[in-house]
């Protein structure tokens, strides 16, 4: 499969869903996911960084919706802002939960919108912010399917189980949809791979400096666990370091396309779940 735009016969559609998660302070622990600060302190960084992401990534497409040529690519494109939404509103009410369990997370998450808002919609064109959001979708689709290949979030408490099955089960479902706009567009390598290469600084490094400002309020930075969950979390268990290096190189792949990644099933195996049934509303 080349870059080019896909033929009819691989390309898929999704619908946009509706969740109703209810979560709670008193339902949600302070290391909820596998009772490990580190891993849960990770995947509550990007908790607080999705919302203004996934809102940068719906800008940075909507305004090429009118020049879309593709139908197919138009329509999973509407149907990647629906459910980049969903996902920016249901992670915004875990905000609370830290809040109240006593995280100070005002600057780190004004500090996301900034940096957004003020500096990267400010200094790059409207089709490198295009290119960015393909980019870091090729990240969220990387780190959704290793959470679900090996069933990591099983360790997690029931409703954030819940929340990032569907939250990732979307991520790889909607893998394609920026970068075919980007192809639809422009599909320019050079601007690709350098937006490319920003994304990869700004995504890794705010999720382990979020991750270690939260461990910090904490007290934990220095506890031997914190660290050795953190070495297990990037070179053993999840092999987050060893899977991002594969996912890198193979981005820079001039005939790269999203759907080379075959781990649809995945998603569909999720939406296939009883707890997963969810009112689709697009």
């Amino acid at each position: 499969m080349s870059s080019e735009i896909l033929q009819d016969k691989d390309f898929h559609f999704y619908p946009v869903r509706k969740p109703k998660f209810e979560f709670s302070e008193n339902g949600t622990s302070k290391h909820w996911m596998d009772g490990s600060a580190y891993k849960t302190h990770i995947l509550n960084t990007w908790t607080l960084f999705f919302p203004d992401g996934e809102r940068f990534f719906i800008r940075s497409i909507q305004k090429f919706l009118p020049s879309i040529k593709d139908p197919r690519v138009l329509r999973n494109a509407k149907a990647f802002m629906g459910q980049e939404a969903q996902h920016a509103g249901e992670h915004k009410k875990t905000w609370k939960i830290l809040e109240d369990q006593g995280f100070k997370i005002k600057t780190f998450t004004d500090f996301v919108n900034s940096f957004f808002v003020n500096f990267v919609e400010k200094i790059l064109s409207a089709k490198s912010c295009l290119a960015a959001t393909a980019g870091a979708e090729h990240y969220t689709s990387l780190v959704a399917t290793i959470g679900l290949q090996i069933k990591a979030l099983d360790q997690a408490e029931s409703e954030m189980k819940r929340l990032w099955e569907w939250h990732a089960a979307e991520e790889i479902e909607h893998k394609s949809a920026a970068y075919d706009v980007f192809l639809d567009i422009s599909g320019n390598y050079f601007r690709r791979m350098i937006t490319f290469l920003g994304v990869t600084i700004v995504f890794w490094a705010a999720t382990f400096i979020g991750a270690e400002i939260l461990l910090w309020q904490e007290g934990l930075t220095f506890k031997w666990k914190t660290r050795k969950d953190a070495f297990r979390f990037i070179f053993i268990d999840e092999k987050v370091f060893f899977h991002a290096a594969g996912a890198f190189f193979r981005y820079f792949r001039p005939g790269f396309h999203p759907e080379q990644e075959d781990n649809l099933e995945l998603s569909r195996t999720i939406f296939e779940s009883p707890e997963h049934k969810y009112k689709e509303i697009a």
